[in-house]
């Protein structure tokens, strides 16, 4: 795809002609075949930037280009070379014709209204904690980006009395320009060139800004973070994103949610697992032991005869549920551990256990796991 003509030339989108000619005549010395004999690509590099100039510093084709971008300048500007573009002329038509009929020539819309750009919309990541994610919180977020000028508030100017009218476009914002089809004549606008489409020329633009009403700054957004919001999730925050041009509104700002690793819990939708190991005693008599929610501890029974794998839930201890109501639930998983390395009383004790335990007292559940001790502790 072909690179946008400004971006070629390096110039900001309401240059002047005096600003084409300057960076056109710059460029040309730096890419001129003749002088880079050495770099493969600059012819095509010189080429490209002409052809930038070309359509740049004709009016006609700037409005065109500005309009309808690469499209609407495909054939040059007396016509059509293929039928690229075409499809934007023809609906100006045809909106012409549904308004009340044609005459010797036809009045279409502009392909974007005139005025000033409104402001780029902007992205940023935020990381949380578990917690911060589960009952949300507010948040200040530090970014780069365009805001309002300070020394002018945003006018452009100090001075306002320094402001006039567009001569070029009687304070419309758009010209009109004529085009020459192959169904006659088709007058269409466009935003004006010389005031951006603001309608104003600021003889006396801002030192700070240059009349642009807007610069580069750091900026720092409190951000409203919803409880129960996930990682991967995003929030809008309107109109608090890059500045629009002198007098249009600024974007918006997306705010990226990470969340960073909890050192107990994991977090799966609004429920929270934790993961505990009881030894083999605990488990088999039952114990009573201090575990972390996300409320702080609490103290929790495990009944006598715990087998491995069981999960063990405690209710409305988990994240809140994203605009919904209540909390999901802290569920805890169970290992047992097994105890190795055992002395000769150890296992002595263990056996002798071993043999006063009937079989139904293990149960179906379990009967693997001590099968798998009695081996042990035989073996």
């Amino acid at each position: 795809m072909k690179r946008d003509y400004y971006e070629v030339l390096g110039i900001p989108r309401e240059a002047d002609l005096q600003q084409i000619k300057k960076a056109y005549r710059r460029l040309a010395r730096e890419l001129h075949p003749d002088v880079n004999t050495g770099d493969p690509n600059c012819e095509e590099k010189f080429k490209e930037a002409t052809e930038a100039y070309e359509v740049l510093s004709d009016q006609e084709k700037r409005s065109l280009y500005d309009a309808y971008g690469h499209e609407g300048l495909r054939g040059g500007a007396g016509g059509f070379g293929d039928f690229g573009g075409f499809s934007d002329i023809f609906e100006n038509i045809f909106s012409t014709f549904a308004g009340g009929g044609f005459g010797g020539s036809f009045t279409g819309g502009s392909a974007r209204s005139a005025g000033p750009a409104r402001g780029d919309d902007l992205s940023v990541e935020i990381q949380l904690t578990l917690e911060e994610a589960a009952f949300g919180v507010e948040k200040e977020v530090t970014f780069h980006a365009q805001g309002t000028c300070s020394a002018c508030e945003g006018q452009g100017t100090t001075n306002p009395g320094s402001v006039t009218t567009c001569s070029e476009c009687g304070g419309q914002g758009v010209v009109r320009v004529v085009r020459r089809t192959i169904l006659g004549q088709i007058v269409q606008t466009a935003p004006c060139v010389r005031c951006g489409g603001r309608g104003q020329v600021i003889k006396e633009p801002c030192s700070d800004c240059q009349g642009a009403g807007r610069r580069p700054m750091e900026r720092k957004v409190t951000v409203n973070i919803p409880a129960g919001i996930a990682a991967g999730q995003r929030i809008r925050v309107g109109g608090r994103g890059g500045a629009g041009e002198r007098g249009a509104r600024f974007g918006d700002l997306y705010v990226h949610v990470a969340v960073a690793p909890h050192e107990f819990f994991e977090r799966s939708r609004d429920d929270i697992f934790y993961k505990i190991s009881l030894t083999m005693t605990q488990a088999a008599l039952g114990c009573t032991l201090t575990i972390p929610t996300l409320d702080g501890d609490e103290e929790v029974e495990f009944a006598a005869g715990t087998q491995p794998g069981e999960q063990k839930t405690l209710k409305g201890k988990g994240a809140t549920r994203l605009n919904g109501h209540g909390r999901g639930d802290e569920i805890i998983k169970i290992s047992v551990l097994i105890p190795h390395n055992l002395d000769g009383a150890q296992r002595q004790l263990l056996l002798e256990f071993e043999d006063s335990c009937a079989n139904e007292q293990y149960g179906e559940r379990s009967e693997g796991v001590f099968d798998r001790l009695r081996s042990f502790f035989r073996g």
